[in-house]
């Protein structure tokens, strides 16, 4: 029986930000040691979940210090983005990438609504290796035919998402990809092609809902997570919107969208970058400071390359680096803030 587009998934995001269209299973439970060694082994990554634990201090820390440093540009990045979609799109439809879009169209279809424009908004998986989830794909396209499908992301690293979509669409949806931070220089739409710290990338699930990453479970059905509720006590999603609402509230639906000048194969510098440390395989290379971050918290992290020691936006992955005993190397001309790479074998 198909799933109903309705949240059979037990989240904090309020109910008229977003419809959810995950499914809850049992995901299989492993360390990230053992996700290593199965990925080393050929395993998908997306069939692995690692349970989250409460947020380190510095993980906190980095949050709330984003939120200081950079909210009110990530205000403007929001505004300058919705702005941008509603002038460009007759009927734009927010389809948000669980996970780190989904707190940015929230935000986006709040700021519509302020607007006085109503912007639907889902989220749903999509899985490197798997593609996006095609059966809560079509149930987005049942519930608004004719509307143009707006893919939303948080930030870019390589650019695998932007391919994942390219690879895995139906060929009547456009990969039509937003996103506020886009250092790869692969999105269609951008708020910001400079890599930057946003808040919620220093955290998981407590600024999503509680959501786990998402995962695959059976053929033809969608594609799934996991409420994480060991974490409610440190669940920080409701204060994020509230946050994002009172800095994008200062911009209107005339804000203008000026990304700057579109990176030049950025990937490519990171990459030579990083094989110049000993590290040739493209999977274990993680380029932007979203992605690097990311690589501190669920992965086996094994070098970290940052463009300034200094910058106030990677501080805490060099406290995170030299709380794990990862060495750390600077390269002033990388296009990117950080670049990490992960220690073992290819995903």
């Amino acid at each position: 029986m198909t799933p109903t587009p309705s949240d059979s998934l037990r989240h904090t995001l309020p109910a008229g930000d977003v419809t959810v269209h995950l499914d809850a299973a049992r995901p299989r439970l492993v360390s990230i040691d053992e996700k290593e060694a199965l990925i080393r082994s050929g395993v998908s990554y997306g069939e692995l979940l690692t349970p989250e634990r409460p947020p380190a201090p510095a993980q906190t820390a980095a949050y709330h210090g984003a939120l200081t440093r950079n909210g009110a540009r990530t205000g403007q990045l929001l505004a300058a983005l919705s702005a941008e979609l509603l002038r460009r799109y007759p009927r734009p439809v927010l389809v948000s990438l669980a996970r780190a879009g989904t707190p940015v169209g929230c935000a986006m279809r709040r700021l519509a609504r302020r607007w006085g424009r109503d912007l639907p908004h889902h989220t749903l998986s999509i899985i490197r290796g798997r593609g996006i989830d095609r059966v809560a794909l079509a149930q987005v396209q049942a519930a608004h035919p004719g509307a143009q499908l707006i893919f939303v992301d948080g930030w870019t690293g390589k650019g695998s998402i932007d391919g994942a979509l390219r690879a895995s669409l139906p060929a009547d949806v456009p990969p039509i990809l937003a996103v506020l931070s886009d250092p790869a220089g692969v999105a269609r739409h951008a708020a910001t092609h400079d890599d930057l710290l946003l808040p919620h990338a220093a955290l998981n699930a407590t600024v999503c809902g509680l959501l786990s990453r998402t995962f695959v479970t059976a053929p033809g059905q969608r594609h799934a997570a996991r409420t994480e509720d060991d974490l409610r006590p440190h669940d920080l999603s409701g204060h994020y919107l509230s946050a994002l609402d009172d800095l994008s509230a200062l911009h209107g639906p005339d804000t203008p969208l000026n990304p700057g000048p579109r990176p030049q194969d950025p990937v490519r510098a990171a990459l030579e970058a990083a094989a110049a440390r000993g590290f040739h395989d493209p999977h274990r290379v993680k380029p932007g400071v979203g992605e690097a971050t990311r690589v501190f918290l669920r992965r086996r992290p094994a070098h970290l390359i940052l463009r300034d020691e200094h910058h106030p936006d990677t501080l805490h992955l060099l406290t995170l680096a030299r709380h794990s005993g990862v060495p750390v190397t600077t390269q002033a001309d990388l296009p990117y803030l950080a670049v990490a790479t992960i220690a073992g074998g290819a995903e």
